[in-house]
């Protein structure tokens, strides 16, 4: 019965009307370090990529925003992809940058992440959630 549910919930969740999956427009791996975050409706990870300006993009999935915060100010390498995405504040789709994978030398954020004990994860998580407020 709890696997019907599920099954549902998923169904449903997959079938909003009007929402279209997310689109993967272009990807890029840059060299960047993180300079900060800023939280408006969403949280953007403020990135600091060669010489250009500090450029604003979502962290991904966990533990993307711990491991950034982690390693603020280090020089890393950073997926961004650009997507095509449903954001309702913005009146729908629209276009944004999300972070997608970082890594300092070969440590993926992911291997980081298994790394820790659960004592360092949660000191790494609350770094993390006070570094965003």
């Amino acid at each position: 019965m709890r696997l019907l549910v599920l099954f549902l919930l998923i169904l449903t969740a997959a079938a909003q009307p009007g929402r279209a999956p997310d689109r993967v427009l272009r990807t890029e791996t840059v060299a960047a370090r993180l300079t900060g975050w800023e939280m408006g409706d969403y949280l953007w990870a403020q990135l600091r990529v060669g010489n250009r300006a500090v450029e604003g993009a979502q962290p991904g999935p966990d533990p993307i925003g711990p491991f950034l915060e982690a390693h603020r100010g280090r020089s890393l390498t950073i997926t961004i992809a650009t997507v095509s995405t449903w954001i309702p504040e913005a009146g729908g789709m629209t276009q944004i940058r999300r972070i997608t994978a970082a890594r300092e030398g070969r440590i993926t954020a992911q291997l980081w992440w298994r790394r820790l004990t659960p004592a360092q994860r949660r000191r790494a998580r609350h770094a993390f959630e006070r570094a965003i407020q």
